[in-house]
């Protein structure tokens, strides 16, 4: 089977989506949310004290109703915090773009190995 185009200019092309992802404005916010959190000592305490919770509540199969209690309380404090909030809100939105560009990329790759695209 003779080849489409060659890995060169594949990944050539994954770069440019990478560049052009990381130009997007919503993107270049979400960076901006994530160093802001990261330097927040309170933020990182919160959400260190939510992984250790969520961390004990799956060792307990999902039966200690107190570890679940103190999550979810844990949970509500963290996203109280309005800078959390935004970050998680720019978070989901950033997924949700990726999430349709390699859902798009899968039905190109499909069309082009059931032979709908020439």
């Amino acid at each position: 089977m003779e080849k489409l185009v060659s890995n060169e200019e594949i990944e050539e092309k994954a770069l440019e989506l990478v560049k052009t992802i990381k130009k997007d404005k919503d993107y270049k916010e979400y960076i901006e949310l994530r160093k802001k959190i990261k330097s927040n000592k309170e933020i990182m305490k919160a959400i260190d004290r939510v992984k250790s919770l969520q961390k004990s509540y799956v060792n307990s199969a999902y039966l200690d109703n107190n570890i679940k209690q103190e999550l979810d309380n844990e949970l509500s404090r963290l996203e109280s915090i309005p800078l959390y909030k935004e970050y998680i809100i720019k978070e989901k939105k950033i997924n949700n773009i990726l999430i349709n560009i390699k859902e798009g990329l899968n039905v190109i790759f499909e069309d082009i190995l059931n032979n709908k695209i020439s």
